[in-house]
């Protein structure tokens, strides 16, 4: 006891301090623990998953944001004021079909080209902007033959680098 009564106050503070101390750095070891043992919780929020995706034969490459669930796919490059010269959308679908597409909401004019599921290039065409209130009234873009894949660019990106109908890409992941 020190004098006039009061307590020795202990090294590393009162005993409550102490417990806080010990409550925070178990919560630290819980979330290192779930961020190790469960990966995708650590890519919570971390942004859009992105491919590199190479024309072939033209060699030009774009960084493209993974549309692969009925969700991303839906609501696509709606409401973007821009889209850089070499990025892109690619969209996965569950099954190869003539697959649609519209610009309901989409600001900025672009090109869908569509492949196969060997990569090559089925279809391409070019999608004006729809800024109709209803929806019904904006135009439809129909795959002219089956698709796996689609890939929004900015129209003018097909004519400035020679890409042509039956031309492939390759993809891969751009971590």
């Amino acid at each position: 006891m020190r004098q006039g009564g009061q307590k020795e106050r202990q090294p590393g503070g009162s005993r409550g301090e102490w417990l806080s101390r010990t409550a925070r750095s178990a919560n630290a070891w819980a979330v290192l623990l779930a961020l190790l043992f469960f990966p995708p919780l650590a890519s919570e929020g971390a942004g859009p998953v992105k491919e590199r995706i190479t024309f072939v034969p033209a060699g030009v490459t774009v960084l493209a944001e993974k549309a692969d669930s009925p969700e991303k796919r839906e609501r696509g490059l709606m409401l973007r004021t821009k889209l850089g010269e070499k990025d892109a959308m690619i969209f996965y679908f569950d099954v190869t079909a003539q697959h649609t597409f519209w610009m309901y909401n989409t600001l900025i004019p672009l090109t869908v080209i569509f492949l196969d599921n060997g990569l090559k290039i089925v279809d391409m065409q070019n999608m004006s902007p729809c800024l109709e209130k209803n929806p019904s009234l904006c135009a439809v873009y129909a795959a002219q033959s089956p698709a796996r894949f689609a890939i929004e660019v900015n129209q003018g990106f097909v004519g400035k680098y020679g890409i042509k109908m039956g031309d492939h890409v390759t993809i891969e992941s751009a971590k």
